[in-house]
């Protein structure tokens, strides 16, 4: 298997985690923040993750415009969308069903690029700024895919207190 494949497959595997985690929350359950809590409701951490998919891919790596500007989204999702990490104090409110479309978006685009990046596209080195400078493939397999990953754990734990199944496959 090629690299390309890999991470094509990876990224798919990977947002169908994403999907598969946050597609059977209820609008408290996304809004929810815990009182006391270090981490933001369950909405900013899904809102945060696809916003920066579609940043660093669009942005950084495709030298382009972001889906979320490009596609039409930002006056559809009614959230801005921020310029670096997300704060802990951070609050989205949006429609789930819409932001999903959004993020559906987000993730034909980075399977698009990733289908037609040629192996000098790949090996293009990414300096993204708050990691070391490395490969394209290397941004893929392990800054973009650990963000999607480690957040999607996020969300599950966030549904667990809530007294929700955490991660339900086959919706």
């Amino acid at each position: 298997m090629d690299v390309k494949t890999l991470l094509r497959e990876q990224m798919q595997s990977l947002h169908g985690t994403m999907e598969a985690a946050i597609g059977d929350c209820s609008g408290d359950a996304v809004s929810k923040k815990h009182p006391g809590a270090t981490i933001n409701s369950i909405g900013a951490v899904y809102a945060h993750t696809i916003f920066s998919e579609d940043g660093l891919v669009n942005g950084l790596i495709r030298g382009g415009t972001p889906v979320y500007l490009a596609g039409g989204w930002a006056p559809k999702v009614g959230v801005d969308m921020p310029q670096g990490g997300m704060e802990p104090d951070w609050t989205v409110s949006f429609d789930l069903s819409l932001f999903r479309q959004y993020a559906a978006a987000v993730y034909q685009s980075t399977d698009e690029y990733l289908a037609s990046a040629s192996d000098a596209d790949l090996a293009k080195v990414v300096d993204a700024g708050f990691a070391p400078a490395m490969p394209t493939s290397s941004f893929f397999a392990n800054i973009l895919a650990w963000h999607a990953a480690t957040h999607q754990g996020e969300i599950s734990a966030l549904k667990g207190v809530q007294g929700v199944d955490g991660l339900v496959f086959g919706h």
